[in-house]
């Protein structure tokens, strides 16, 4: 006796092509799904371990071989060139990074430790710089036109050619271009 009547059959060929079908590279029906987990900027903020994947932006994830999120300790990383925009990096120790090129828009770097790091030529336009810790830092003519650097440190810090605008936040508050601010640039 045939196990398999005609009915059975167009079940099982229908289920297998659907199957299929769900499971292309823009799919998540599981083929290519992997590849795409804890990707920037759609990673999952509390780590690389936890292996979700967001539709939206978190501003976390995986770039090149460094995960990108809070508290991230990324002392003497190379992300010259990268693509951080609404890059959520708050309390993270990016100290002696090289950030040169990087575009940092619309990050977020609230109490970031980021001591002797490079961001000449960074583009930091509408970053949140509150409390950063940018001493010693080379802004040689970086891009913080509408940043917020509200008790930023910024002693010792090299920032000639730096681009701000009058939406630019200085360390006391002020706007860059009112009296009383106190940026350096």
């Amino acid at each position: 006796m045939n196990r398999f009547t005609p009915v059975k059959l167009l079940s099982l060929i229908l289920s297998t092509l659907l199957l299929t079908s769900c499971s292309g590279p823009d799919s998540s029906g599981g083929v290519e799904f992997s590849k795409t987990d804890n990707s920037f900027p759609n990673g999952d903020c509390r780590g690389s371990g936890y292996q979700t994947h967001h539709t939206e932006e978190t501003g976390c994830g995986w770039i090149t071989s460094y995960y990108i999120m809070p508290d991230a300790n990324l002392t003497g990383a190379d992300l010259s060139n990268a693509y951080l925009g609404n890059a959520n990096l708050n309390d993270a120790n990016l100290s002696n990074a090289n950030l040169q090129n990087a575009n940092l828009d619309n990050a977020y770097l609230d109490h970031a430790n980021l001591d002797h790091a490079n961001l000449s030529n960074a583009n930091l336009q509408n970053a949140n710089l509150n409390d950063a810790n940018l001493a010693g830092a080379n802004l040689t003519y970086a891009n913080l036109n509408d940043a917020y650097l509200v008790d930023a440190d910024l002693s010792g810090a090299n920032l000639s050619g730096v681009l701000a605008n009058k939406y630019t936040f200085c360390p006391n508050g002020h706007y860059w271009n009112t009296a009383g601010n106190n940026c350096p640039f």
